[in-house]
């Protein structure tokens, strides 16, 4: 159980099907969602009154508890995202072509979220390459579907 935990959120080889790479990317989301909301409470003093104005104490640490949130999420959503390359039998080094969005974003004049969530609709919908290839066993074979 705990190797193939550690296998899922922190190894970058192998494969993974469509079900692993949704379980893993909404429950990396979910993690992510219950840390922005609760690392802020365990920074900040409670009570605090929220004074606006610039080099506010406040906006500093509510950013930083994001930042702190980010990177713990960080690590396993890569490894999620590269077994899912590894699938379409592409190296997991493609996954550098994500930093292109923003300025794509801003030439297309298109949110940021969306192309986000066409990128990972792309990889949520399509199916992989069948049968074994030289990132590892097929997933869809390995689970005996």
């Amino acid at each position: 159980m705990l190797s193939t935990f550690s296998w899922f959120f922190l190894s970058f080889s192998g494969r993974s099907s469509r079900q692993e790479f949704w379980l893993g990317y909404i429950g990396s989301i979910a993690v992510l969602a219950v840390l922005i909301r609760t690392l802020p409470n365990l920074v900040l003093p409670s009570p605090f009154y929220y004074l606006p104005g610039p080099g506010n104490e406040l906006d500093f640490l509510l950013k930083l508890s994001t930042a702190i949130a980010l990177f713990i999420v960080i690590w396993p959503l890569t490894a999620i995202f590269v077994k899912r390359l590894h699938d379409f039998n592409v190296s997991g080094w493609w996954l550098v072509a994500m930093a292109a969005i923003p300025p794509i974003s801003k030439m297309t004049n298109i949110n940021l979220a969306i192309l986000h969530l066409v990128v990972v609709a792309v990889l949520g919908f399509i199916p992989g390459a069948r049968g074994n290839n030289r990132f590892g066993v097929d997933p869809v074979v390995r689970a005996g579907i």
